[in-house]
């Protein structure tokens, strides 16, 4: 499938499609739009490297026993990638103030991270308003998120290079300082597969 002039792997059509049903049939919500950020969103997929991320937008929070249901099949549902990271936001809701933050991995169930710093959305949702790929409809990011304003954005990427300057030995933490240095002095987003090289 091909999606804003994107070629979609098929597999991650089918995947993704099957959590955001799920979304609807066991967390008992509306999804009112769907997004693919990452690689899957900018063509460099890998695998065996990449996670899928989605953002969701629904019409209201998923709550009580509607809640653990749709976590308890995404987990038996299981990641074919390396991870799905999953973001759900009640309309309206700006980043970071997500409904649901979710990360399930080939190894193990699905996890929620209600303290993941805020930094981390506000970059996904800064990249997002430039490369995210809506699915099955034609809303653009800006339909449903305001712009993440440059000194928001500086902020969050300073936050962001800290903490990567705090885990030297961390491989993903100084892929992330790499993009992050690169964004603040060039004003341009690197793919994590450019920022490894």
């Amino acid at each position: 499938m091909t999606a804003g002039g994107v070629d979609l792997d098929s597999a991650v059509e089918t995947y993704v499609a099957e959590v955001l049903d799920a979304i609807e049939t066991r967390g008992e919500v509306t999804v009112l739009a769907a997004y693919l950020l990452g690689s899957t969103a900018t063509g460099t997929f890998d695998p065996a490297r990449s996670d899928v991320d989605v953002v969701a937008v629904v019409n209201q929070p998923l709550a009580g026993e509607a809640r653990g249901r749709f976590l308890e099949f995404v987990s038996s549902l299981g990641c074919p990638f390396r991870a799905l990271e999953l973001v759900v936001y009640v309309a309206g809701a700006q980043p970071p103030d997500c409904d649901l933050n979710v990360n399930l991995t080939s190894n193990e169930g699905a996890v929620e991270k209600p303290n993941k710093p805020a930094h981390w959305f506000v970059i996904d949702a800064a990249i997002a308003q430039e490369h995210a790929l809506p699915l099955g409809h034609d809303e653009a990011w800006s339909a449903h998120f305001d712009p993440i304003e440059a000194e928001r954005l500086e902020q969050a990427l300073r936050a962001s290079l800290a903490w990567s300057e705090r885990q030297p030995e961390n491989e993903y933490a100084q892929s992330n300082a790499i993009r992050c240095r690169h964004y603040l002095e060039h004003g341009e987003w690197l793919s994590k597969q450019e920022a490894s090289r």
